[in-house]
């Protein structure tokens, strides 16, 4: 009587990978989320800085070199990359291969800092601003704080979800994404297995 090889068995995916995979995708979704309320409000609130630029009567002239309240330019795709390179990993991540795993270790802190550079900008814009021109010694007696009222007032109130909620996802979630991949149960399912030797006629083990 023949006998047939053993046929080897899926591995059940642990909690914490799955938790690690949708942080990824759902922090994908805000950096594409915020990307296109960039462009989509973007000239809006350029146009609201100008606007009140003018009514105290200052002009982006007077601004640092390279101030602008608009999303635009290659920087502008820079989060649509990080977000599909976050869905690559994930699938990766899901599947249990090794080599997503090392590439998140890899990319993962890099959207940190990214996430912190953006908690920066949403925190201390007016303050970074005021230091610029102060060191410029332009712009005397413009009202700094007024100018961003104007800019986030060009914004949707929902648009504040987003941004925190990116900040979030991009500095703790990535944090979560780096300890869950690297808890034991995670090692488990990353683990290479070795296929079962199968010799003909010898009995099962």
């Amino acid at each position: 009587m023949s006998q047939t090889p053993p046929q080897p068995t899926g591995k059940t995916r642990p909690g914490s990978v799955s938790f690690a995979v949708w942080l990824q995708i759902l922090l994908a979704v805000f950096f594409v989320a915020q990307t296109i309320i960039g462009f989509i409000y973007g000239p809006d609130a350029q146009a609201a800085a100008e606007a009140e630029l003018e009514a105290q009567g200052f002009s982006t002239a007077d601004l640092p070199e390279g101030t602008t309240f608009e999303s635009g330019g290659a920087t502008a795709f820079v989060p649509i990359a990080f977000a599909v390179l976050l869905i690559v990993l994930a699938v990766l991540n899901a599947a249990g291969n090794r080599v997503g795993r090392i590439l998140t270790w890899i990319v993962q802190p890099l959207v940190l800092i990214c996430g912190g550079l953006i908690a920066f900008t949403l925190f201390f814009a007016a303050a970074s601003l005021e230091a610029g021109l102060e060191a410029t010694g332009e712009g005397e007696g413009l009202d700094v704080q007024a100018l961003f009222d104007a800019v986030y007032g060009a914004y949707p109130s929902w648009t504040a979800v987003v941004d925190y909620g990116l900040v979030a996802l991009a500095t703790l979630g990535s944090l979560l994404v780096i300890v869950l991949l690297a808890v034991p149960s995670a090692n488990a399912y990353f683990r290479k297995e070795e296929p079962e030797k199968f010799i003909p006629g010898a009995p099962p083990a």
